[in-house]
């Protein structure tokens, strides 16, 4: 029989959003050793490895990249599928808020699966920063928002919240390649503006580290803040999925503090949501998993 098994679809695609088997397995609700079985027949039935691995994990060939596309737009069609059969298609008009930082290049290919799988929603997306999307929800000017927070420090999310949480993503100092090869001092800084939290989070731990800096640009966004980057601008921080080409994170050599981890959540429901919202809040909590 030709074609993919879709549990083993399913876990891959898993898998490929938690860098690991092993920070996949509880996201499955499998042990480790059934993730690494269902890969393995998965990598078999495909004729060609999908993942190369080491000791920070797991990564997508060039042929499991091609194939994570295909999976993730199954994965969700058959969970569409389920849902219209059981009489729970998402219909209506949903207004939905994103931080800049979640996911940066691949958030556009989460909502385009949104819009395949459930045609009768009408989605109105916007970016705005995580404190601006909160206030948004309480005024009632978006239904859902995707915030981050971080695992440490005065922006650590509210216990309350973990159980809306999409992911966690360590965040790193990058630069150009050729300014990685010797920091300027003082550190030339290149970040979104003051009010936004991981310039905040930067600000603090280069002080409290007793660094000297100075802020040279200031960016309006992230695809702003990582060209100006590449281009050897200065130094900035970035979650671990938007550091792309022209980037290299900066190590120990370079003796910069430890950052904390970016926190992602779905904005809690609201008191008296409808029932289309909560629908949407699950359909889209499993698009932004996988």
């Amino acid at each position: 029989m030709r074609g993919f098994d879709l549990d083993q679809l399913r876990t891959f695609a898993a898998v490929a959003q938690a860098g690991s088997l092993s920070a996949a397995a509880p996201l499955l609700h499998l042990s480790q050793s059934t993730v690494s079985e269902q890969v393995r027949k998965l990598e078999t039935r495909a004729g060609v490895p999908l993942f190369v691995r080491s000791k920070r994990g797991v990564e997508p060939t060039p042929a499991g990249s091609r194939l994570l596309d295909h999976a993730r737009r199954i994965v969700a069609l058959n969970e569409a599928a389920f849902d219209e059969l059981r009489g729970q298609a998402i219909k209506g008009e949903l207004r939905v808020a994103i931080t800049d930082y979640f996911r940066t290049n691949e958030v556009a290919g989460m909502l385009v699966r949104l819009r395949e799988c459930y045609p009768q929603l009408s989605l109105h997306v916007s970016t705005m920063k995580s404190a601006e999307i909160e206030l948004a929800q309480a005024k009632g000017q978006i239904d859902i928002g995707v915030v981050m927070n971080m695992s440490t420090g005065p922006f650590r999310p509210a216990a309350a919240d973990t159980r809306w949480m999409l992911r966690r993503e360590p965040i790193y100092w990058v630069a150009s390649p050729s300014l990685a090869e010797q920091l300027p001092d003082p550190l030339p800084l290149v970040l979104l503006p003051g009010d936004c939290m991981m310039h905040q989070v930067a600000v603090r731990s280069l002080e409290e580290s007793g660094m000297s800096y100075e802020l040279v640009h200031s960016a309006s966004g992230v695809a702003g803040l990582q060209s100006m980057l590449a281009a050897g601008l200065g130094v900035g921080c970035l979650c671990a999925s938007a550091i792309g080409d022209g980037l290299v994170r900066l190590g120990p050599k370079h003796r910069l503090p430890v950052l904390p981890e970016a926190v992602f959540s779905l904005t809690p429901p609201l008191s008296g949501e409808s029932e289309t919202v909560a629908q949407a809040r699950e359909a889209l909590g499993r698009q932004l998993l996988m």
